[in-house]
């Protein structure tokens, strides 16, 4: 099995004017990325909260635990994503990334307003199936990423990375903000809220964003021979990626452990609702924006890309393990150093991969990074579900057990870029 070599034709060479096209398209792609997370955080206060301590036909589907049913509805999302992202970001170095995220902007709408018509319906298998397939489109944040990837060498990697990662954490504060806020009025209200701001996003795109300019105007692979052996599973071919991203699998699984199960322990632990799940989300990526925007850039430069991400892991860990012991007071400003931990790492090991495997196409690169996120997402969603039984702080414990062991795997197999 081969993986492609073939860097996108769109990439821009450095001048004044390719600059300013640059930013241009950089703007477009960071209103996307904010609508979308935006979208894919709205409902995240409101599910533990409905999911613990409400009884209809959507919480207690076939006598199954409610926190079961719950891990379900969180694992589904990003087994949804691991199929798209599989296949949407190499995609669009084929077909184009503008027209590839149009067609998927459409589709990540309606499967929306088809998430709001289950909630009413109280119909947890329809749900169910809504919201896979909204995580196989919302995997078109990969696309950005690669379009962010792609503006390199006009403007900074690191810089435009950290933009479009800044401008995410920004539509997860916004989001869980809105969705706690909205929460009186259920839970159908806030899906068409997260299809209102997509919409959004796929007027900024066809308005902002620059026609492709592929090398041939018809590509020759057949959609279907992508789907089979294109996508960006095939670069686990090469045994140097298969590792690091085994890496980025386990540091995520310990991410994922947090992102999952943090509202989880705080409705458990201090009866929170969702309006204060949604204010304490704030604190959460406030931090990681700010951190984002002024200072991983310049971690960067201090400690290497290498140093920096094994910092950032180690330091996620030691949040995550000091949950037992957190207090109503403490919790706040634990989870604004977590905000910035969090940001260091995401804003340094995807550039890390990026940088050492710059000659592959960063389309499927930014696809298979999604797609390991996900498949972390899925596995701690169903295993932390387990752990939660128990006590929702030993799902983030275990999390943080599998940053430790990834930061050391890799300070010893990685070298420093």
């Amino acid at each position: 099995m081969s993986f492609s070599t073939i860097n996108n034709k769109n990439t821009p060479k450095k001048t004044k004017g390719n600059e300013s096209k640059a930013k241009q398209a950089l703007f477009a792609v960071m209103l996307v990325v904010l609508f979308s997370s935006a979208g894919i955080a709205l409902p995240y206060p409101v599910l533990a909260p409905i999911f613990l301590n409400e009884v209809n036909a959507l919480t207690t589907f076939a006598n199954i635990p409610s926190k079961l049913l719950l891990g379900i509805i969180l694992a589904i999302f990003p087994l949804g994503v691991i199929l798209g992202s599989s296949f949407i970001g190499a995609a669009s170095g084929l077909y184009g990334r503008k027209k590839t995220l149009v067609i998927t902007l459409v589709l990540t709408a309606v499967s929306y307003v088809l998430s709001a018509f289950a909630v009413l319906a109280e119909n947890f298998l329809l749900f169910t199936l809504a919201r896979f397939i909204t995580g196989i489109f919302s995997g078109n944040i990969s696309i950005a990423k690669a379009v962010a990837v792609d503006l390199s060498p006009t403007l900074d990697k690191t810089y435009t990375f950290n933009l479009v990662n800044a401008t995410g954490y920004l539509g997860w504060l916004l989001g869980p903000l809105a969705g706690g806020l909205l929460a009186i009025y259920g839970l159908d209200v806030i899906f068409y809220l997260a299809a209102f701001a997509i919409v959004v996003a796929l007027i900024c795109v066809a308005k902002l964003l620059q026609p492709d300019k592929l090398k041939n105007s018809t590509p020759t692979l057949k959609f279907s021979t992508l789907f089979a052996s294109q996508n960006s599973f095939a670069l686990l071919a090469n045994k140097d990626i298969r590792h690091i991203f085994l890496i980025y699998l386990l540091a995520t699984l310990g991410l994922n452990a947090y992102y999952e199960f943090y509202p989880v322990w705080l409705v458990e632990k201090f009866d929170f609702s969702s309006l204060s799940i949604g204010y304490i989300t704030v604190v959460l990526t406030l931090f990681m924006t700010m951190t984002s925007v002024f200072f991983v850039k310049q971690l960067k430069f201090i400690f290497g890309l290498k140093k920096g991400a094994i910092s950032g892991m180690l330091l996620m860990a030691l949040l995550f393990a000091l949950h037992p012991i957190l207090s109503v007071n403490s919790v706040w400003p634990i989870y604004a150093l977590t905000g910035i931990a969090i940001a260091i790492f995401n804003g340094l090991l995807p550039v890390y991969i990026s940088e050492q495997y710059a000659d592959i196409e960063q389309g499927q690169l930014m696809g298979l990074i999604t797609t390991t996120f996900s498949l972390a997402n899925v596995i701690i969603a169903l295993v932390g579900s387990l752990l939660a039984l128990i006590a929702a702080h030993w799902a983030i414990i275990f999390g943080a057990i599998l940053l430790i062991i990834a930061a050391i795997d890799f300070h010893f197999s990685q070298k420093e870029h």
